[in-house]
Formats: C-alpha cells, sequence, structure tokens
C-alpha cells in the first residue's frame, strides 16, 4: 500500500469506518473483528493473541486477578484473548490511537458484558493517525502511579521513534506497581541482531540510521523501527526496572517465541 492510500486508509476512510462500527451492526462479530478492519497484525487473530497471553503467564507472571494495561490496545486482540482465557478475572484497561478500534472493542465487550475499559487517545503518528493532536513524547498514560500488575505493549515501539518511546518507557514505569512487569515488543538492535540484518537474513533491511534507531522507509518513517536495546535496557533501569530480559524473535532470521523480540522488565 503507498503512503497516500495509508493515509487516506487512517483519515478520511478511518473516519467512515468509525460511524459504521458505532452507528450500524455493519463490522459486528461474535467473535472477532471482520479482517476488512483489523489492524492488529496479518496473521490469525485469535492465535496471536492466544500466544501472546500465554508468553505472558510464562514470561510476566501473569496470573488471575492482575490489573493489565495494553499499550496500544489496537481492537482488542490481546484483550479478547485474555477475555478468552480469564473472562472477568482480570482488570483490564487498554488504549489506542485509532478510534474504529476503540469503538469496536467497546461495543464489542458492551455485548459481551464485561467490565474491560478501552479509550482513545489522539496521539500523532504519521503512519496510524496523522491527524493526532498530542505528540507521543508529550503524552501522559491517563492513570494513577502503581495502577497495574502487568503492562503490555505488543508492536508498539515498532512505530515509534528514540523519543517518544523513552516517554512511554518512563510513563510505564510510573503506572506499573513494584514487583509488576512489562511485556514488551520490539524490533531491537543489538549485536546479533546488526550482524543478521548485515547478512540480509532479517525480514527488514532497516537500511535507513536514525538516532539510536533504524527505519525500513524513509516516505514512511513510523512503519518501522528498530532500536538499540542497551538504550532501552538503560532507560528501563533509569525508570526503576530491577531485571530486565530479552527473548529474540524470529523477525531476525533465527527462531524465536515470536516475530518481534520480546523485551521482559521486572520493577
Amino acid at each position: 500500500m503507498s503512503a497516500l492510500l495509508r493515509r487516506l486508509k487512517y483519515t478520511l476512510i478511518a473516519d467512515i469506518i468509525s460511524g459504521l462500527v458505532k452507528y450500524t451492526p455493519v463490522f459486528d462479530r461474535k467473535d472477532i473483528p471482520p479482517e476488512i478492519i483489523n489492524f492488529a497484525g496479518h496473521k490469525s487473530f485469535k492465535e496471536v493473541g492466544d500466544l501472546t497471553v500465554s508468553l505472558m503467564q510464562d514470561h510476566a507472571a501473569l496470573k488471575p486477578q492482575d490489573r493489565v494495561l495494553d499499550i496500544g490496545c489496537a481492537i482488542g486482540r490481546i484483550a479478547l484473548a485474555l477475555h478468552r482465557h480469564f473472562g472477568d478475572d482480570v482488570a483490564y484497561s487498554g488504549f489506542d490511537i485509532v478510534p474504529y478500534g476503540i469503538s469496536w472493542a467497546q461495543k464489542h465487550f458492551a455485548k459481551l458484558g464485561a467490565d474491560y475499559h478501552f479509550s482513545h487517545a489522539d496521539i500523532y503518528n504519521s503512519f496510524y493517525n496523522p491527524r493526532g493532536r498530542i505528540l507521543p513524547q508529550d503524552f501522559q498514560f491517563p492513570y494513577e502511579e502503581n495502577s497495574f500488575d502487568v503492562s503490555v505493549a505488543t508492536s508498539v515501539y515498532t512505530h515509534m521513534q528514540k523519543p517518544d518511546i523513552a516517554n512511554y518507557l518512563t510513563q510505564t514505569a510510573r503506572v506499573t506497581a513494584k514487583g509488576g512487569h512489562l511485556y514488551a515488543t520490539c524490533f531491537g538492535l543489538d549485536a546479533a541482531s546488526h550482524a543478521l540484518i548485515d547478512a540480509k537474513r532479517s525480514h527488514f533491511s532497516f537500511q535507513y540510521e536514525g538516532d539510536g534507531t533504524r527505519i525500513e522507509s524513509q516516505s514512511e518513517p513510523d512503519m518501522a523501527v528498530a532500536i538499540d536495546l542497551d538504550w532501552v535496557f538503560a532507560h528501563l533501569a533509569t525508570c526503576g526496572a530491577r531485571e530486565v530480559n530479552l527473548l529474540p524473535g524470529y523477525w531476525r532470521g533465527e527462531t524465536g517465541l515470536d516475530f518481534q523480540d520480546i523485551i521482559i522488565a521486572k520493577f
């Protein structure tokens, strides 16, 4: 899809979809959103959601009764997986920058009778929300300190630049309780991934250099961003993370638990 068509998709077309989601049953479904409005990746919606929840249980200590924050919740993929696994036995909050994703999730979970909370944040992103009013480096998460046991951000930093990621990590540390975890995915730059990129074995070339990042496309800089992992780990440490671990993803061209790298931080 060209940059122009993508901009239309997340502006004019997004407005039309938002109206249809809110006021008509066109996109109503019993289980998952129709593929035509799914912007949460192109693989199996259910399978990826279930995999993420399983990995959160195994590596981020997710358990019943936890308070979960879904940063960049998109159109509810993780929320639906959590509901399949736990029902209302988690306290869920999520926010995203694409309005119709939030509208669909709110409508769907209201029909389920589930007490899951979704909110729209009008944050600028050249890829997903080019009309956004709030710069991501300035956005304050609308939650109190120590509000969550597990904060999850899947494929969020992959569409952000370094100052924006820094703010999101700082905000995440503020709202995640002591002893809580961050489960995040990204395209991470370290010695191993640099070698695989340079050997043309990775799924992305990330040929354009940025400030601690590499980007895939100069015309769409937020489409796919890789971030320096040493910097991420150091920033998390300054935010109070007591332990940070990496589970490499198979985007690098080798085996992995998930496509993107997984960062697990314990506060």
